[in-house]
């Protein structure tokens, strides 16, 4: 789920508010020359419409109506979409991600935001041995026993050969879980920053890709190595701990946070995390985009979450922080002071 820039709320709030009165049929000519004039009055207005209207897009392409329409079709404006399916039944892998680079560019992925993945990586991913769609967590048991289990929007590739095993994060968050064993080729998990390597005891650690310049690894049970692929260096962490890493360096190890675990039990476990930071959280998991005021980005959000019941966040949020939040669409959150 999108979040906004701070400096982009009050105009992504107005944008939202245009798309719907656009959207309830039959517009009335006053409301078109009103929302013209709006449009023409600052070019932070005719971006923040092309924002809203191109995560609009996206839900109009899992529609099934063929008649429904984006907002510019019905001001006949620049140009048009109809909407259609996306039913992963009647779809396979290839005219999936055909969609997905179709529908105005990255927008279909969800509220992870559309100008944050490149394409490649949509296409790596969809591509992948293993991959999850937004809000999806799978679990998988690997022949070696080992288990690994993909948190949202996340792809994975395995490549297990006569003296290794590799699984290959491509994009997102991977939880895995080795057992002890006696097999004697060695294990790890690489990512696009570096490479994470345990022995032969239990082990229980997660690796998620926090943006193209850095990843966090997170260990909950035994020990593993980390190795950057652009540094002499490397980094034994053990249970308990994580390190957010580049290519280049390591941070100082720090106390493993529980939200990188908790997830595969369809829980998000915060510990004083901002309001901003916890929606752009809990918003992976959902599609469409959350305006939040930045006069409440920075309450302090502690607690239990359920990651596939946004209406439950949402009402648990607004019982224990002074808030207001609105659905002028059924794909927009607004979230402000009350």
């Amino acid at each position: 789920m999108a979040s906004s820039q701070p400096s982009n709320y009050v105009h992504l709030e107005a944008a939202a508010e245009w798309f719907a009165v656009l959207a309830d049929k039959p517009v009335a000519e006053a409301d078109q020359l009103a929302w013209q004039q709006w449009l023409n009055e600052d070019e932070a207005h005719r971006q923040a419409w092309l924002q809203v209207e191109s995560v609009g897009a996206m839900f109009s392409s899992f529609q099934d109506n063929g008649s429904q329409q984006s907002a510019r079709y019905v001001l006949d404006t620049t140009s048009s979409m109809n909407s259609r399916s996306m039913s992963s039944s009647s779809m396979n892998r290839r005219q999936l991600m055909k969609g997905v680079l179709g529908v105005t560019g990255v927008a279909a992925l969800g509220w992870i935001g559309w100008s944050e993945t490149p394409l490649p990586r949509i296409a790596s991913a969809w591509m992948a041995d293993f991959h999850t769609q937004v809000g999806q967590v799978s679990a998988y048991d690997l022949e070696d026993g080992t288990k690994a289990w993909l948190n949202t929007n996340s792809a994975m590739n395995r490549s297990y050969g006569r003296d290794y095993r590799d699984l290959s994060l491509v994009t997102g968050e991977i939880l895995v879980q080795t057992k002890a064993s006696s097999d004697s080729r060695a294990f790890s998990v690489s990512c696009a920053h570096g490479v994470i390597r345990s022995g032969v005891d239990k082990t229980r650690f997660c690796v998620r890709q926090l943006s193209d310049k850095q990843t966090v690894l997170a260990v909950y049970e035994g020990a593993v190595s980390l190795a950057p692929f652009g540094s002499q260096l490397s980094r034994a962490l053990h249970a308990g701990e994580e390190v957010i890493f580049s290519s280049h360096a390591m941070a100082d190890t720090q106390p493993a946070s529980l939200l990188y675990e908790s997830w595969r039990n369809g829980l998000l476990i915060v510990e004083d995390m901002p309001l901003a930071n916890f929606m752009a959280e809990i918003g992976r998991y959902h599609y469409g985009h959350i305006n939040l005021d930045p006069s409440v980005a920075d309450l302090r959000v502690v607690g239990t979450f359920p990651i596939h019941d946004m209406d439950l966040v949402l009402s648990m949020l607004s019982k224990s922080f002074p808030i207001r939040i609105k659905h002028p669409l059924s794909w927009w959150v607004s979230i402000s002071a009350a």
